[in-house]
């Protein structure tokens, strides 16, 4: 006869087998659980696992762990956050940018505001082409506009999605969009220091969480480090400069290759830059698997909370001319007030990355 475990979730206890998935067992019993692939790719069934083991669903020293492929070993106790509940929406593409050789930036209209937690996705299925799951961001430069959603895209070599943005897929393109999944959004009302680390195209959803954190709590210290494979794949420049205007912001721009240009951009890996954490610290990660899970490990051994939203592809090269100009001196400028501005009904962001996704996630 099967092992009979107790299963608490946020606070309402069921008996299941051991050996079980987490989310059918939760299904089964009347828990809706936030769910979408069941493949434990896209994220959105990540729950917090307060108490027990789980085997499988999860990585060494993250705390969060994927329902759906999460087998029940022992009693467990299960923390899930409210977040908004996914909706479908007819959206068309207002334009697309190249923000860099390998990087799109795709502006989408939406027929109304979408809610939406600084850090999350959506799924976006360009008309004719396959769904493909993308993060929301807040604009690199001015303020948002609450029916207009800002992705980054990664361009792939051989893409069926991103090969086709500014060609097949431009303005006036229709799409529908499907979300917001994942559960690596920004928690608001913590005091201590937030540290945020990002590699490619994980900046976008870091790029909303740390305008989200600073809207809150402006004087509150903050760590962002943000890698690229080269300098000129630095696309995010203009948003780290507006960050960099406020005092209490640590910024760590970095690339993997060798660079001789500049002291202000390091070397290495983001893991070698990580501030010594404490208990008092919230970290979030995005980007390469290999990358969130060595900053999750770090941030566990230290006792902080840490939320990751690892992408399945690992985020690259990107080329644009002219970069360094742009940056001389974005670490020396003058502390003075920066024009970040929440959107004026989206709750999102003041509003905006990325648990895990598929294509370029």
């Amino acid at each position: 006869m099967a092992k009979i475990c107790k299963v608490t979730i946020n606070n309402e206890p069921f008996l299941a087998n051991c050996g079980e998935l987490l989310l059918d067992w939760a299904l089964m019993n009347g828990v809706d659980l936030p769910h979408d692939c069941r493949s434990g790719i896209c994220g959105a069934c990540r729950v917090r696992l307060v108490d027990g083991q789980v085997f499988g669903g999860h990585s060494r020293g993250d705390e969060m762990i994927h329902a759906c492929q999460a087998r029940i070993v022992s009693d467990l106790e299960i923390a899930i956050e409210a977040a908004p509940e996914p909706v479908a929406l007819s959206a068309e593409v207002a334009q697309t940018v190249q923000l860099a050789p390998d990087v799109v930036g795709v502006d989408l209209e939406l027929p109304k505001p979408l809610d939406y937690l600084p850090g999350q996705y959506c799924k976006l299925q360009f008309q004719g082409f396959p769904a493909r799951s993308y993060s929301p961001t807040y604009p690199l430069e001015g303020p948002p506009h609450d029916r207009l959603l800002h992705f980054h895209i990664r361009k792939v070599s051989g893409g069926l999605v991103s090969s086709a943005l500014g060609h097949d897929i431009r303005a006036g393109h229709r799409v529908k969009l499907m979300g917001p999944y994942g559960r690596a959004f920004f928690r608001q009302g913590h005091v201590g220091r937030v540290v945020l680390v990002a590699s490619g195209t994980g900046f976008a959803p870091m790029w909303s969480v740390a305008v989200a954190a600073i809207m809150e709590q402006p004087k509150r210290e903050m760590v962002f480090i943000v890698q690229a494979r080269s300098l000129r794949s630095l696309y995010m420049h203009t948003a780290l400069c507006r960050l960099a205007l406020f005092p209490n912001v640590t910024l760590i721009p970095m690339v993997s290759e060798p660079q001789q240009v500049s002291h202000a951009v390091r070397s290495g890996r983001p893991t070698d830059h990580l501030p010594k954490l404490t208990t008092d610290d919230v970290v979030y990660t995005a980007g390469a698997p290999a990358m969130t899970d060595a900053v999750a490990r770090i941030a566990k051994a230290a006792g902080a909370r840490c939320y990751t939203d690892p992408f399945v592809q690992e985020a690259r090269t990107v080329e644009q001319a002219g970069l360094m100009s742009r940056l001389t001196g974005w670490l020396s400028e003058p502390k003075s007030a920066i024009p970040l501005r929440p959107a004026q009904k989206t709750a999102p962001m003041p509003r905006g990355v990325a648990a895990v996704g598929v294509g370029n996630r």
